[in-house]
């Protein structure tokens, strides 16, 4: 069977880009996938959709359903009764209907690249919910008087196809004083493995800070990966993320990177790594609402966990034996935890 490629030329906006690839797989599938098989690379200066069977005329209308993530895209938007322009949703549904053909072809050529600037013909608002460095202020320095920056647009293909990608591969958590969202980089994914992934996901996790939520959710998708037997079709090799906190208007950029999950994917290899890493989920709290040691050892851990030295091992081993002295957390295996440690970098 014939292989037909699409690329995603990347910029400098490592979430967008990651959207873009998503979009375009998911646009070129639809969410049925019949018939086909769709593979995202990560080839380092672009990312590859490979597509086997054939591919669909028109864009499958199920994409557009109203999910919660559509609202989290466009939460600043704010409809005028006097506007003529339509909701950026119905924007979306429209470019790529109308334009299906055209959006398909022009990913098809290697030399492809995104149009951004402050002035793209035809162009559209590039939202911080696609990427934070596309926020006014984020990427001027700000001196002795205000300015409100320059807003930044993109070409509306790139701009259509990262929406769906944002609406159909991040996940979201929102607590009182932080917005974080996220998606897993597909080194070499097959979509209907990470979809079956992202449906069996149990999005409950640890609202501490934006970096218990990061770890924990990675934490997740390496144990989903692993039980559900997924390591040939699905290898991610990070979770890249966006940061905003919250202010009394509207969140602000707080800033965004990759976690890399080497140390997660090393551990999920394993029977015996599997079940320290299902041990580790469990500390984690889905609740905001604890205190004291508790919350002291998940802190201990997230930071062992996005910096595996002896040292950090060290702070969260001795709160946790506080824990268990205390009654408050279970003993740990001795198997699991001597698995854990083959990981801990001696600095």
């Amino acid at each position: 069977m014939a292989i037909e490629k699409f690329f995603i030329n990347k910029s400098s906006f490592e979430i967008l880009d990651t959207f873009r690839a998503y979009g375009l797989a998911f646009l070129v599938s639809g969410l049925s996938e019949e018939d086909m098989e769709v593979t995202i690379r990560d080839q380092g200066y672009a990312y590859v959709i490979e597509v086997k069977g054939p591919i669909p005329k028109e864009p499958d209308p199920s994409l557009f359903v109203d999910r919660k993530e559509w609202l989290l895209i466009f939460r600043t938007y704010k409809e005028r009764k006097d506007s003529k322009k339509a909701h950026p949703k119905k924007e979306v549904e429209k470019i790529v209907t109308e334009e299906f053909p055209q959006i398909l072809s022009i990913h098809k050529d290697l030399t492809f690249m995104p149009d951004i600037s402050g002035d793209v013909k035809n162009g559209k608002t590039l939202y911080q919910t696609l990427d934070i460095a596309c926020a006014k202020g984020y990427r001027e320095e700000k001196r002795d008087t205000y300015h409100d920056g320059t807003q930044l647009e993109i070409d509306r293909y790139s701009w259509a196809i990262a929406c769906i990608g944002a609406a159909w591969a991040s996940v979201w958590k929102e607590t009182e004083s932080f917005i974080l969202f996220m998606t897993p980089n597909p080194l070499s994914v097959l979509l209907g493995s990470h979809r079956s992934i992202q449906k069996d996901l149990d999005e409950r996790i640890c609202p501490l800070s934006p970096n218990t939520a990061l770890v924990h959710y990675a934490v997740k998708v390496a144990l989903l990966v692993a039980k559900k037997r997924l390591s040939h079709t699905v290898r991610y090799d990070s979770v890249i993320f966006n940061v905003m906190q919250k202010t009394g208007q509207q969140p602000k950029p707080a800033g965004g990177g990759k976690y890399g999950l080497s140390l997660l994917e090393e551990l999920a290899n394993t029977t015996v790594g599997v079940d320290a890493l299902s041990w580790i989920e469990n500390i984690f709290p889905i609740s905001s609402k604890i205190s004291g040691n508790k919350q002291s050892v998940t802190f201990a851990l997230t930071n062992f966990l996005l910096r595996p030295t002896l040292a950090n091992f060290r702070i969260f081993e001795s709160l946790y034996i506080r824990g268990q002295v205390k009654g408050e957390l279970y003993p740990w295996n001795k198997t699991q935890l001597g698995e854990l440690l083959k990981y801990v970098e001696i600095t």
